[in-house]
């Protein structure tokens, strides 16, 4: 078994069980081939086991610290690692109709590594030659678990490019159709994670979609601004809402969202708008059209610490165009998903873009990073990228 030697400046995150490895922390061995299964050693005494990467700035990733789990067999620590997460979500109190994370990187020791459960379906998506070399064994150990039925490899994030990684969706694991049902909220919810977005569907603002539906929306309007398949748009309409206008680029996201409108009984209820969403409002605010309750859920619009000030000027923007089509006294849910945009930020904004308006504004709801990714282990910080808040104008 090949070793990867680390040096000195490594030692203060291994004390603090950091699964990533950054290149600078690690003696190079281009006789290594990527995404070999390797020990690391410090000072000459093995630490951990683990990916030999090369990949960008990483340069390692541990599976497992020999103070940990002692095994040099992958198959081995991969079945531990799936073992302690199921465990850790069952008694959390997951459930598989409902969709949840299993895996989330270094926070359950699988860095480089995600895996979504939906019904009977484990979706994988992988940013490491590690993971892919271990992508059929990753998928066996999954279904022997009783975990899930079926196992699809989604590796279509933008990053795999830059980083010379093959851009593949297939199943690992049984076959068509692309597509699992589940339920929340006690709605009936398509996921389609052969061609959506992510691996399919996002987890992380259930509970904000859950914080929506337990309003009293009798009769409003409401305004679904990034819609995606519509899954805010089915806790107001829940909720009681008479109409929601759902607006998105993607046509294939908005055809999904009126099935899973029909699939609920809201024909009739819903309107769609295929379009930039900058050009929706301003097409809105020229009709003088306005709305009860506004979702406004966009992209990351800070990608990276260098693009801060040119993305915190776009969410001003998109909060203050969304408030001016919102009716006196309405409802704004606004979230960020930008990890440099830290929560205070996003309120800032939000205070600025109501006040600019003439409004004031009463927080309902806060979305923290924690409540929306659960089980991430406090010292990952670079993991919680997600926060919203529901407000109040007045």
């Amino acid at each position: 078994m090949n070793r990867v030697e680390l040096k000195p400046e490594a030692a203060k995150f291994i004390r603090r069980r950091a699964y990533t490895l950054y290149s600078k922390w690690i003696e190079e061995r281009f006789d290594i081939p990527q995404g070999s299964f390797v020990e690391f050693s410090l000072d000459g005494e093995v630490v951990a086991r683990g990916f030999y990467e090369r990949i960008g700035a990483i340069g390692g990733r541990i599976l497992a610290y020999v103070s940990e789990h002692d095994s040099n067999d992958l198959e081995e620590i991969i079945l531990w690692r799936l073992e302690g997460a199921w465990k850790l979500r069952m008694a959390g109190g997951e459930k598989k109709e409902e969709g949840f994370r299993l895996l989330y990187a270094d926070s359950d020791g699988t860095p480089g590594l995600i895996v979504d459960i939906f019904g009977g379906t484990a979706i994988v998506q992988s940013s490491s030659y590690g993971w892919d070399r271990s992508s059929e064994m990753l998928a066996e150990k999954i279904v022997k678990l009783g975990i899930s039925e079926r196992v699809f490899l989604k590796n279509d994030q933008r990053g795999r490019k830059s980083f010379g990684l093959p851009i593949e969706r297939r199943f690992l694991v049984g076959g068509p159709p692309p597509e699992e049902m589940i339920e929340e909220n006690g709605f009936r919810i398509l996921v389609n994670f052969g061609e959506g977005q992510k691996s399919g569907y996002y987890l992380d603002q259930k509970e904000a979609r859950k914080r929506i539906y337990r309003m009293d929306l009798s009769g409003i309007k409401a305004l679904d601004l990034f819609s995606y398949t519509g899954s805010f748009s089915l806790s107001a309409l829940g909720a009681g809402a008479s109409y929601s206008l759902l607006v998105d680029e993607d046509e294939r996201a908005l055809a999904i969202a009126s099935r899973n409108m029909e699939l609920n009984g809201f024909e009739g209820k819903f309107g769609l708008i295929r379009g930039r969403v900058e050009k929706v409002l301003d097409w809105l605010k020229a009709r003088r059209r306005k709305f009860d309750f506004i979702i406004a859920d966009p992209p990351a619009m800070i990608p990276n610490p260098r693009a801060k000030e040119k993305g915190m000027k776009a969410y001003e923007k998109l909060f203050q165009n969304a408030i001016s089509v919102l009716e006196p006294g309405g409802f704004l849910y606004a979230s960020s998903c930008s990890y440099p945009l830290g929560e205070k930020e996003l309120l800032r904004i939000l205070r600025m873009a109501a006040s600019e308006r003439g409004y004031t504004m009463r927080v309902l709801f806060h979305l923290s990073p924690y409540n929306a990714i659960p089980y991430v282990r406090a010292q990952d910080e670079e993991l919680l990228y997600l926060k919203g808040f529901l407000i109040k104008l007045e």
